[in-house]
């Protein structure tokens, strides 16, 4: 990467660094004035600007002053699982008792927003070994950054200009789908709502378009450099990592009340976005080393994110159809068990096989050593010492949740 890109994107970091930094004081200002009033919304700009800014602005300070640089690294998998529980258990703890909403409890719904994706992230990279010198720290955290940042900007810009042809479509179709549809009672009125065919074509069709589209976008330049595919798999990883991290706290902040059960069902797609970004910047890198076949390639690549991308998307929103017309009065029972259950569990299937098909993407790029054989590293266990702290946190972190539940029971 030339010196003056390095220059643009810590140029873009320090803006958003600042947006950040103005949404840290607003923030404090209001948790000052109404301690028990919270607003996600604000957190979103909070995170963005100083995780994704943040992250953004060093990387390229650290390239751009030349200081040693070594391969990317993050804590392992089972420590940033075990902080989305903890972080997801605390703010509800602290909301259900009322106590710092307006200041602790969007910090920890941030952190459980990001930790998922970065989970994923960090397993993901463990899963290729120790060659992965092209992946450097400051590449890695312009990754995250850049797919908090820009990408998250960019996907929303287009998502919010294509649905007003997504409103054009729907009106269209509304005299039609009564024809094609032909169930009766809540859910077939459900089903057949303008507000629910809106819902299916923006997240099932304009999203992963607009998406896997833009979401690498920010890596193009770097990805001529990397000499590998698993290294730009990788790097699309983390920039996958970042712009699910962002999208799950918007998520969160426009359910309001109903933020933790949206950040569970996000949890099992946290392989959505790391998948699909993984994946298109390996195609975008076949494109720009000039490789045979490269722009059938990207296609193909491109209808497999996309289409994961959609089956996800179309299965949230039918389940929440689905979900409205079963409290009007439409039970769904599968073999004794309740609607909400089934969906559940087919999400989580979804979700575990996403996270199947990025391991296993991951593996088919991992180097061959001088055998032929690739080398699988045996996964990371914690330590006595990580043991211990980390029952330290547990006692900490819980305590709202003892909390909470006090407050409910009292």
């Amino acid at each position: 990467m030339s010196k003056r890109l390095k220059v643009l994107v810590g140029l873009w970091g320090l803006l958003w660094l600042g947006i950040g930094g103005i949404a840290g004081l607003v923030f404090l200002l209001r948790a000052a004035l109404d301690p028990q009033e919270s607003d996600l919304w604000l957190t979103i700009l909070l995170l963005a600007g100083l995780a994704g800014g943040g992250a953004t602005a060093y990387a390229a300070l650290r390239s751009l002053l030349g200081r040693r640089i070594g391969p990317v690294r993050l804590p392992p998998p089972w420590a940033l699982a075990g902080g989305f529980v903890l972080a997801l258990a605390a703010g509800l703890g602290l909301w259900q008792a009322r106590i710092s909403t307006a200041f602790l409890m969007p910090l920890f719904v941030a952190a459980a927003a990001a930790l998922g994706p970065l989970a994923v992230a960090s397993w993901i990279l463990r899963s290729g070994g120790k060659e992965i010198k092209a992946v450097t720290t400051p590449r890695g955290l312009a990754a995250f950054g850049l797919g908090a940042t820009a990408s998250t900007v960019l996907a929303l810009v287009l998502n919010t200009l294509l649905g007003g042809a997504a409103l054009l479509l729907v009106i269209g179709m509304r005299d039609q789908v009564p024809y094609l549809v032909h169930w009766h009672g809540p859910l077939g009125k459900e089903l057949t709502s303008p507000v629910f065919l809106l819902g299916l074509v923006e997240a099932a069709v304009l999203a992963p378009l607009v998406e896997e589209l833009v979401k690498p976008l920010p890596l193009l330049p770097v990805l001529k450099r990397l000499p590998t595919a698993r290294d730009a798999l990788l790097l699309g990883v983390l920039a996958g990592a970042g712009f699910a991290a962002v999208e799950n706290l918007l998520y969160a902040a426009s359910f309001s009340d109903d933020w933790g059960g949206v950040l569970v069902v996000r949890l099992l797609g946290s392989a959505l976005h790391p998948f699909g970004a993984g994946l298109m910047a390996v195609a975008w890198w076949r494109v720009r080393h000039g490789e045979s076949r490269a722009a059938a390639r990207w296609g193909q690549y491109y209808g497999l994110a996309v289409g994961a991308h959609a089956l996800w998307n179309a299965t949230c929103v039918v389940a929440a159809a689905v979900s409205s017309a079963w409290f009007q009065g439409w039970e769904v029972d599968l073999l004794g068990v309740a609607e909400g259950a089934v969906l559940l569990a087919l999400l989580a299937v979804e979700g575990i096989g996403l996270l199947a098909a990025l391991r296993a993407i991951a593996r088919r790029f991992q180097p061959v050593d001088e055998a032929g054989e690739a080398a699988v590293p045996l996964p990371g266990l914690p330590t006595e010492r990580a043991i211990a702290v980390w029952g330290v946190i547990c006692l900490v972190v819980l305590l709202p949740v003892g909390l909470g539940v006090l407050r409910t029971l009292w």
